[in-house]
Protein backbone atom coordinates (compact mmCIF):
# COMPACT_ATOMS: atom_id res chain seq x y z
CA UNK A 1 0.00 0.00 0.00
CA UNK A 2 1.60 3.42 -1.00
CA UNK A 3 1.27 6.70 1.14
CA UNK A 4 0.11 9.33 -0.57
CA UNK A 5 2.89 12.21 -0.84
CA UNK A 6 0.15 14.90 0.71
CA UNK A 7 -0.04 12.61 4.17
CA UNK A 8 3.49 13.80 5.53
CA UNK A 9 2.41 17.12 4.34
CA UNK A 10 -0.94 17.33 6.31
CA UNK A 11 0.47 15.53 9.10
CA UNK A 12 3.02 18.14 10.05
CA UNK A 13 0.23 21.04 9.04
CA UNK A 14 -2.40 19.61 11.52
CA UNK A 15 0.90 18.85 14.48
CA UNK A 16 1.58 22.66 13.58
CA UNK A 17 -1.59 23.93 14.66
CA UNK A 18 -1.76 21.97 17.82
CA UNK A 19 -2.91 25.27 20.06
CA UNK A 20 -4.34 27.91 17.78
CA UNK A 21 -5.25 30.47 20.52
CA UNK A 22 -1.30 30.22 21.54
CA UNK A 23 -0.66 30.50 17.60
CA UNK A 24 -2.70 33.79 17.54
CA UNK A 25 -1.58 35.34 20.32
CA UNK A 26 2.08 34.86 19.63
CA UNK A 27 1.30 36.45 16.29
CA UNK A 28 -0.77 39.46 17.58
CA UNK A 29 1.98 39.79 20.04
CA UNK A 30 4.44 40.04 16.87
CA UNK A 31 2.78 42.43 15.24
CA UNK A 32 2.28 44.74 17.53
CA UNK A 33 6.30 44.58 18.23
CA UNK A 34 6.23 45.67 14.74
CA UNK A 35 4.13 48.21 15.11
CA UNK A 36 5.99 49.81 17.74
CA UNK A 37 9.50 49.30 15.10
CA UNK A 38 7.54 51.13 12.88
CA UNK A 39 6.32 53.78 15.31
CA UNK A 40 9.58 54.54 16.73
CA UNK A 41 11.38 54.75 13.38
CA UNK A 42 8.72 57.28 12.15
CA UNK A 43 9.68 59.26 15.23
CA UNK A 44 12.73 59.08 15.01
CA UNK A 45 13.21 60.75 11.39
CA UNK A 46 12.22 64.33 12.94
CA UNK A 47 15.42 64.10 14.59
CA UNK A 48 19.14 64.25 13.18
CA UNK A 49 22.08 61.43 13.87
CA UNK A 50 23.40 61.87 16.85
CA UNK A 51 21.44 63.94 18.53
CA UNK A 52 20.37 62.89 22.13
CA UNK A 53 16.59 61.90 21.16
CA UNK A 54 17.67 60.41 18.02
CA UNK A 55 19.93 58.05 19.64
CA UNK A 56 17.12 57.43 22.67
CA UNK A 57 15.04 56.42 19.84
CA UNK A 58 17.38 54.18 18.43
CA UNK A 59 17.90 52.27 21.59
CA UNK A 60 14.48 51.54 21.81
CA UNK A 61 14.31 50.48 18.39
CA UNK A 62 16.91 48.23 19.10
CA UNK A 63 14.86 46.07 21.81
CA UNK A 64 11.84 46.22 20.19
CA UNK A 65 13.84 44.76 17.56
CA UNK A 66 15.58 41.84 20.01
CA UNK A 67 12.25 41.50 21.53
CA UNK A 68 10.75 40.71 17.88
CA UNK A 69 13.65 38.21 17.20
CA UNK A 70 13.14 36.01 20.30
CA UNK A 71 8.89 36.09 19.47
CA UNK A 72 9.71 35.00 15.74
CA UNK A 73 12.03 32.20 17.40
CA UNK A 74 9.81 31.37 19.44
CA UNK A 75 7.08 31.16 16.84
CA UNK A 76 9.46 29.29 14.36
CA UNK A 77 9.72 26.58 17.15
CA UNK A 78 6.27 26.26 17.75
CA UNK A 79 5.47 26.07 13.89
CA UNK A 80 7.88 23.56 13.31
CA UNK A 81 6.91 21.32 16.59
CA UNK A 82 10.61 22.48 18.07
CA UNK A 83 11.67 22.65 21.24
CA UNK A 84 13.91 25.23 21.98
CA UNK A 85 16.30 25.94 25.28
CA UNK A 86 18.48 28.76 26.44
CA UNK A 87 21.86 29.20 28.52
CA UNK A 88 22.73 32.10 30.28
CA UNK A 89 26.13 32.31 31.33
CA UNK A 90 26.82 28.95 30.55
CA UNK A 91 23.91 27.09 32.59
CA UNK A 92 20.35 26.11 31.01
CA UNK A 93 18.06 28.64 31.64
CA UNK A 94 15.13 27.20 33.87
CA UNK A 95 11.96 30.19 34.20
CA UNK A 96 11.55 31.77 37.83
CA UNK A 97 9.02 29.86 40.19
CA UNK A 98 7.37 33.19 40.86
CA UNK A 99 6.68 33.85 36.91
CA UNK A 100 3.40 34.78 37.51
CA UNK A 101 4.12 37.17 40.19
CA UNK A 102 6.66 38.73 37.77
CA UNK A 103 4.17 39.17 35.39
CA UNK A 104 1.87 40.97 37.76
CA UNK A 105 4.46 43.17 38.90
CA UNK A 106 5.60 43.99 35.13
CA UNK A 107 2.06 44.73 34.51
CA UNK A 108 2.08 47.43 37.15
CA UNK A 109 5.57 48.99 36.25
CA UNK A 110 4.52 48.96 32.65
CA UNK A 111 1.22 50.81 33.89
CA UNK A 112 3.49 53.36 36.17
CA UNK A 113 5.59 53.86 33.09
CA UNK A 114 3.41 54.83 30.88
CA UNK A 115 1.45 56.95 33.07
CA UNK A 116 4.70 58.72 34.08
CA UNK A 117 5.26 59.12 30.01
CA UNK A 118 1.94 60.56 29.42
CA UNK A 119 2.12 63.09 32.37
CA UNK A 120 5.27 64.14 30.97
CA UNK A 121 3.44 64.59 27.21
CA UNK A 122 0.67 66.13 28.82
CA UNK A 123 3.22 68.72 30.32
CA UNK A 124 5.59 68.90 27.44
CA UNK A 125 2.17 70.16 25.40
CA UNK A 126 1.51 72.99 28.00
CA UNK A 127 5.36 73.82 28.17
CA UNK A 128 7.09 76.63 26.68
CA UNK A 129 9.46 76.47 24.18
CA UNK A 130 12.31 76.86 26.56
CA UNK A 131 11.48 73.79 28.54
CA UNK A 132 10.65 71.28 25.80
CA UNK A 133 13.98 69.95 24.73
CA UNK A 134 13.60 68.81 28.54
CA UNK A 135 10.50 67.12 28.13
CA UNK A 136 11.08 65.60 24.74
CA UNK A 137 14.58 63.83 26.29
CA UNK A 138 12.25 62.55 29.83
CA UNK A 139 9.78 61.36 27.33
CA UNK A 140 12.02 59.56 25.12
CA UNK A 141 14.39 57.86 27.96
CA UNK A 142 10.73 57.08 29.79
CA UNK A 143 9.71 55.36 26.51
CA UNK A 144 13.30 53.18 26.50
CA UNK A 145 12.38 51.80 30.10
CA UNK A 146 8.71 50.66 28.72
CA UNK A 147 10.15 48.82 25.85
CA UNK A 148 12.84 46.96 28.48
CA UNK A 149 9.53 46.35 30.64
CA UNK A 150 7.88 45.43 27.45
CA UNK A 151 10.43 42.54 26.31
CA UNK A 152 10.89 41.09 30.15
CA UNK A 153 7.15 40.81 29.95
CA UNK A 154 6.98 38.75 26.55
CA UNK A 155 10.50 36.69 27.96
CA UNK A 156 8.44 35.39 30.80
CA UNK A 157 4.85 35.22 28.64
CA UNK A 158 6.80 33.71 26.12
CA UNK A 159 9.38 31.52 28.25
CA UNK A 160 12.89 33.13 26.74
CA UNK A 161 15.33 34.62 29.19
CA UNK A 162 14.59 38.12 29.76
CA UNK A 163 18.38 39.19 30.05
CA UNK A 164 19.89 41.46 27.57
CA UNK A 165 23.67 40.75 25.81
CA UNK A 166 26.29 42.58 27.19
CA UNK A 167 27.94 45.14 24.07
CA UNK A 168 31.20 44.46 23.68
CA UNK A 169 32.77 46.66 21.43
CA UNK A 170 34.95 45.52 18.72
CA UNK A 171 38.84 46.17 18.52
CA UNK A 172 38.18 48.42 16.39
CA UNK A 173 36.05 50.80 18.08
CA UNK A 174 36.78 49.80 21.76
CA UNK A 175 38.02 52.46 24.38
CA UNK A 176 41.56 52.44 25.82
CA UNK A 177 41.60 51.03 29.10
CA UNK A 178 40.06 53.11 32.47
CA UNK A 179 41.34 52.74 35.78
CA UNK A 180 38.70 52.21 38.46
CA UNK A 181 39.20 54.33 41.83
CA UNK A 182 39.15 52.20 44.47
CA UNK A 183 38.98 52.69 48.38
CA UNK A 184 43.36 52.72 49.81
CA UNK A 185 42.55 49.30 51.08
CA UNK A 186 42.00 47.78 47.50
CA UNK A 187 44.23 48.13 44.58
CA UNK A 188 42.91 49.54 41.69
CA UNK A 189 41.85 47.78 38.22
CA UNK A 190 42.16 48.32 34.93
CA UNK A 191 39.34 47.01 32.39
Amino acid sequence: MAIPRYVPVLALVIAGCADPEAARRLDAEIESVNDRITQAQEESKPYGKGSVVHDLISLRIAIHQQTLAMLEQRQAARRWRMSLSYTVDGKPYVAPADVVARVAALHVQLKNSRDSRESDLQLMRGSADSVRPQYVTSIATKTIQIAQLEYQLAAHTNAFAPYYVQFSPSAKVATAPQVIERPASKPAVVN
